[in-house]
Parts: C-alpha cells; structure tokens; sequence
C-alpha cells in the first residue's frame, strides 16, 4: 500500500499524486457507507492500479482542515484573488473568504490583480484596508508578469486560489507554471462580470515548490453558522483594540467606550473594513432571528 494526496476528482476517479507519479484510483465502496467523500487535498492511503484490476482508495488519513466551497482539505494558505480593476472587486466576497479562513485557522495571502489596469491610488486604497490586519499583499499583473515570481516564492505548501470570476486565477497559475495552459475566460461585456472557466477543483504542482487549488469561480458565501462574537476574532487587526473596550462583551457596533470604534473614528483602522463588518453583524443577527 502506498501513501499519497488526491489532486483531482473526476466522474468517481481520483488521481492520486505519489513520488512524483500520478496514479488513477476509484473509492472503496466502505467511504460510501460511513458518508465520507474524498476531497481533493486529502493524503490517502491507496493500492496501484494493475493489469488486472483498477487502483483502489484504501484510507483518508486526517483532515487538518477542509473548505466547502470549494471543496478541498489540508490547505495550508487561502490566497484570495481580487482585481484591481475589471471586474470592480467585490470586497464583501473578500471579507468573507478570509473570515472562513480566520475560523479555520487557514493562513492568508491576499493577491490584487490586473494592476496594470489601475492608478497606483486605487491600488493603494484597496491595500491600505489590509495593512492593519497585516496579510501578506502581493500586487500583480498576471499579463505582463509583474511581481509574478515573488508571488511564486511565497506560496508554500498548499494554497487554495479563489475569489470571484474574472479577476485572473488561471491566468495567475499560468505564469507560475506556463506548461499548464487553463483555459482563459474573458469578461461579459454587458454586467463586467468573469465567466467561470474552472470546472473542477484541481491540485498542481507549482515551478517554485509547493501545491495551488484552481477552483471554481463563485460569488456568494454567508455566515449563517458564524456567532457574533467569534466574528470579531476573524479580525486580526482588533485584538490589539477589543480587550481595551470598557464592556468584555462588546461586539463594536453601538457600545460606549469601545476602543475598535475610537480607533476607526482616528483613523487607525480602515472604516471601509470596518463598515463592512458592521454589515455582517447585522445580517448574522437578522440570520439568528429567522431561525427562531
């Protein structure tokens, strides 16, 4: 029996990916019975293929962690992808991706695309929104390959690759890896929104060492299982201002003496953000009511 991590799912299929060979193997009928679905990303157990028979999925050893949408387990970064311009990005989706990923305890990379399509001001605003939680920022341009290869360097281990469609994921994991060719989509005219071009999740192997995610485009994630006050611990840049407030439960929206706020008001941390996690309050409150 040999040991390796699932890089595609396909029709029933899974390859398998052991010591540098890629082997083709279906699940034993047992994953089935105990509700278990192999997720690309998972470090398997597996018996080859043969002459005689097919290769068989044997054991899925632990998860460290795993992502619904898209379903992938054992990632070591969230890399979220937004462009800087066509299409605007949707900076709700952002925030969302990388509460999921807060929760999960999933490391982040932030990638701004299509820089050569932008003023370095509106570049500079959407970074400034993440200076303070201190995310590692790679600005890039996927088409003429500026800062490509100190993106390339710092995706370690396995880095899921998502945001919404259109802002250049498969054109990014082209320049890092050429010989893969994806397939490009183009941007719908009419609504200047991408159309998806990934069809299934896959796991590469990239130039500069570790494994990248092309996952589906989607547009939409809630936060329907997400408790108010675990949401303001999916924001690094308020630990330092939380424990300061004068309530030890206050969840930075209306309360007096809170420090999150004061610290909004005099500018030392971004409103946009902040705004938006008002936002999300409200809708996992409004969430909380309907269930009841």
């Amino acid at each position: 029996m040999r040991e390796g991590i699932i890089v595609k799912g396909i029709g029933g299929f899974y390859d398998v990916f052991s010591d540098r060979e890629i082997f083709r193997c279906r699940a034993r009928g047992k994953f089935r019975k105990q509700g278990i679905t192999p997720m690309v990303g998972d470090h398997v157990r597996f018996i080859p293929e043969t002459q005689v028979i097919e290769g068989s999925l044997e054991e899925i050893l632990p998860r460290k962690n795993t992502l619904k949408r898209p379903p992938v387990a054992n990632i070591t970064h969230l890399a979220v992808v937004l462009a800087a311009a066509q299409p605007e990005p949707d900076m709700n989706l952002v925030d969302k991706l990388l509460i999921s990923a807060e929760r999960m305890n999933i490391s982040i990379v932030l990638i701004v695309n299509k820089i050569d399509l932008a003023s370095s001001e509106k570049i500079e605003v959407l970074v400034k929104d993440y200076k303070a939680a201190a995310y590692p920022v790679y600005c890039v341009s996927s088409k003429y390959g500026q800062g490509m290869e100190e993106l390339g360097r710092g995706l370690k281990g396995i880095t899921a690759l998502a945001g919404q469609s259109g802002t250049g994921k498969s054109s990014i994991i082209n320049r890092l890896y050429p010989s893969l060719d994806l397939k490009i989509g183009d941007i719908s005219k009419k609504q200047k929104r991408g159309r998806h071009t990934t069809r299934h999740v896959e796991l590469l192997n990239l130039l500069y060492g570790g494994m990248i995610v092309d996952t589906p485009g989607f547009s939409q994630m809630d936060l329907a299982d997400c408790e108010p006050s675990e949401l303001q611990e999916c924001y690094p840049e308020y630990e330092k201002y939380r424990h300061k407030c004068y309530f030890n439960s206050c969840a930075h929206v209306t309360e007096p003496d809170c420090m999150v706020r004061e610290a909004v008001k005099n500018g030392e941390l971004p409103e946009g953000r902040y705004r938006r996690y008002i936002k999300f309050i409200k809708e996992i409150n409004e969430y909380r009511r309907n269930a009841w």
